[in-house]
C-alpha cells in the first residue's frame, strides 16, 4: 500500500510539474509580447485565375504560420502551424476550389445543399476523392455561419477520423484519432470553396477553441472586403 501511495504521489508531482512548465511558457510568451496579439489575414489564391477569388483565414500573430502557402490552380496549403506553448497544433490548413460546381450540382449557394447537419460532407464537398479519411470520418458538429458584412453563407463542420483498424497496435484501438478535421465551405459565383484544417490530434485539447476560431475566420474575397467575417459573423450551431 505504501508503494502504491508513493507511486500516486509521484504521478501527482509529475502532473504538477508539467502544468507549471506550461504556465511558465505561457507567461514567458505573454511577457515578451506584452500580452497583445493581432490577427492578420493569411491570403490564399491571391494570384490565381480570375475565376477563382482570393480567400483567407486569420491566425494569431503569436503563432508560427510558415508561408507563403504551397499552391496549385485548385489548392492552397499552409503546413505545420504552431502556437508558442504547445508547438504544432495544425498539421495543414488547405483551401480547395471546384470551379463549375454550381452548374454540375445545381447548388448556387451552400444552403442549397440542405441543412448543414444533413449534408453528406465528404461526398457533397468532393473530399472523398481527395482523401479516404474524409469518407471514414464521423460528424461531431455542424453549423451555419452568415458573414455579417457580405451576407455570404458558410457551413462549418467538425469531423473525426479514426485510423483503419489494421493500423492500430492493439485490439483496444489507437490512442489518438488519425485526423481531426475542421471544415468551412461556401459557394460563390458558382465555385465551391472548402477550407480544411487538419488539427494535430495530440495537441487538440489544448488548442481546440483557438483552432475553431481560426477555421471560422475563413472567408472568400479580399480581406478588406470582408471586415465582418469571424467575430462579427452570425452563426447557427448544430451539434450532432
Amino acid at each position: 500500500l505504501e508503494d502504491d501511495a508513493e507511486a500516486a504521489d509521484d504521478d501527482d508531482d509529475d502532473e504538477d510539474a508539467a502544468q507549471a512548465e506550461i504556465e511558465a511558457a505561457m507567461n514567458s510568451v505573454l511577457s515578451s509580447n506584452s500580452g497583445e496579439a493581432t490577427f492578420p489575414p493569411r491570403v490564399m489564391f491571391a494570384n490565381t485565375s480570375p475565376s477563382v477569388a482570393p480567400c483567407y483565414f486569420r491566425a494569431s500573430s503569436l503563432w508560427s504560420v510558415p508561408g507563403p502557402p504551397a499552391e496549385t490552380p485548385t489548392t492552397s496549403s499552409w503546413r505545420d502551424i504552431a502556437d508558442p506553448v504547445n508547438g504544432v497544433v495544425i498539421v495543414n490548413a488547405t483551401a480547395y476550389v471546384t470551379r463549375g460546381f454550381a452548374d454540375a450540382s445545381g447548388a448556387r449557394s451552400i444552403a442549397d445543399l440542405g441543412k448543414p447537419e444533413n449534408v453528406d460532407v465528404a461526398k457533397a464537398l468532393g473530399l472523398d476523392a481527395i482523401d479516404d479519411s474524409y469518407r471514414r470520418a464521423d460528424l461531431l458538429g455542424a453549423a451555419k455561419r452568415v458573414d455579417a458584412t457580405t451576407g455570404d453563407v458558410y457551413y462549418d463542420y467538425e469531423l473525426v477520423a479514426s485510423p483503419p483498424p489494421k493500423s492500430c497496435p492493439s485490439a483496444v484501438g489507437c490512442l489518438y484519432p488519425e485526423h481531426i478535421y475542421l471544415l468551412s465551405a461556401t459557394i460563390k459565383d458558382g465555385t465551391l470553396y472548402v477550407f480544411s484544417v487538419d488539427a494535430f490530434p495530440e495537441n487538440w485539447r489544448a488548442g481546440a477553441q483557438t483552432i475553431k476560431r481560426l477555421r471560422s475566420s475563413f472567408a472568400v474575397g479580399a480581406p478588406e472586403e470582408n471586415e465582418g467575417t469571424g467575430a462579427g459573423a452570425e452563426a447557427e450551431a448544430t451539434v450532432t
